[in-house]
């Protein structure tokens, strides 16, 4: 795991529609490793490596959760939709960061002191309507001051810990932990019988817009894409639901709203994950999709297969991965990628016969 590209890519603000930061980030990563580095149309990043051999494209999203400012009262407080899917108990007294067109205002998600609540108000979560980012303005005039707009962006207060030699705490590791791994193995590879992308959608928390995008852009002729999800570690999951484990292997996703794998590739993956004894665990999900649901359909489709790190307290100000899960992911894709060629590609393809 290079570190210090994940820190780099997680410290970034990037909510959807405003990834900007982690595509700068990933264009500096990339530069001097590819052979043509493009954008499509809604501002996906896509490095091409190789001009040969089936088209190979390892995918991850770019961008995070957040919020968008809507309405500044007259004494100065900000009101907000969120973007992308959030609890709202995730929310309340967390510090944000604003991103303006003249730099970074920090402020403070407010609510009411459980002083002045009665023991009913306390019993129920508060809507985010009810809510406000708090940037120490006290009127209109002084919001705009300080360079903050209707329809800025607003993500967590961007944070990155290594609590322990094995984890790490972090703002946006969905997905900056998929983007890092991505810029490695793109870096890593050198298999001249492929031509191969490495891909960071944009908008992926509001609809997988930017997977759309990029797959009808680049065509690949198979996908790899790379995403987080839910852990039922920790105390009150139900672990048939959400079987995960940090530090037991990346997750290779059976099933989620928009995405089915290709049959012959998930098991290729699989057994090759067996022959180098590399752990896998597998989900489904049933209420959310990877990028997976759009490079599986798009310019009639084609083998997709999704991985996920096992993740912690998705959607919320900070979440947890494991650096065991992570290196593991690395060293399948990269054995994949090293192995892969025009006839295990026709291999795979091969419906009838």
């Amino acid at each position: 795991m290079e570190t210090n590209l994940l820190k780099q890519l997680v410290m970034a603000s990037g909510t959807s529609g405003d990834e900007q930061e982690v595509r700068e980030i990933l264009y500096r990563e990339l530069i001097g490793q590819a052979d043509e580095i493009t954008f499509d149309g809604l501002g996906s990043f896509i490095a091409r490596k190789g001009s040969k051999g089936p088209k190979v494209a390892i995918i991850a999203h770019m961008d995070e959760v957040g919020f968008i400012v809507k309405h500044i009262s007259e004494d100065g407080f900000l009101s907000f939709d969120t973007v992308g899917s959030w609890w709202n108990q995730s929310m309340l007294n967390h510090r944000v960061e604003i991103r303006t067109r003249s730099g970074k205002v920090a402020g403070i998600i407010g609510s009411i002191a459980p002083h002045a609540l009665s023991e009913k108000d306390k019993a129920h979560p508060m809507e985010h309507d009810a809510m406000f980012i708090d940037i120490g303005a006290n009127s209109t005039e002084m919001v705009a001051e300080m360079g903050v707009a209707i329809g800025d962006f607003v993500c967590p207060e961007p944070n990155f810990t290594e609590l322990t030699s094995e984890r790490i705490l972090g703002k946006a590791l969905d997905n900056r932990a998929g983007c890092a791994l991505v810029a490695e193995l793109f870096k890593q590879c050198d298999n001249d019988e492929i031509t191969l992308y490495a891909v960071a959608t944009v908008q992926e928390e509001v609809g997988l817009r930017g997977a759309q995008t990029s797959a009808e852009a680049i065509q690949p002729d198979i996908a790899i894409v790379i995403d987080t999800m839910v852990t039922g570690d920790t105390p009150g999951f139900d672990q048939i639901k959400f079987p995960l484990k940090l530090g037991s292997g990346a997750a290779l996703a059976l099933f989620d709203k928009r995405y089915i794998p290709h049959q012959k590739l998930k098991q290729h993956l699989v057994e090759l994950a067996q022959n180098i004894a590399e752990p896998l665990q597998f989900c489904t999900m049933k209420t959310g999709a990877t990028d997976g649901g759009r490079y599986n359909v798009m310019g009639g489709g084609r083998p997709v297969v999704a991985f996920c790190l096992p993740t912690r307290y998705l959607h919320a100000n900070s979440s947890m991965i494991s650096k065991a899960d992570y290196d593991s992911l690395a060293k399948l894709i990269e054995r994949f990628l090293k192995g892969y060629s025009t006839e295990k590609h026709a291999e795979i393809c091969r419906y009838i016969g």
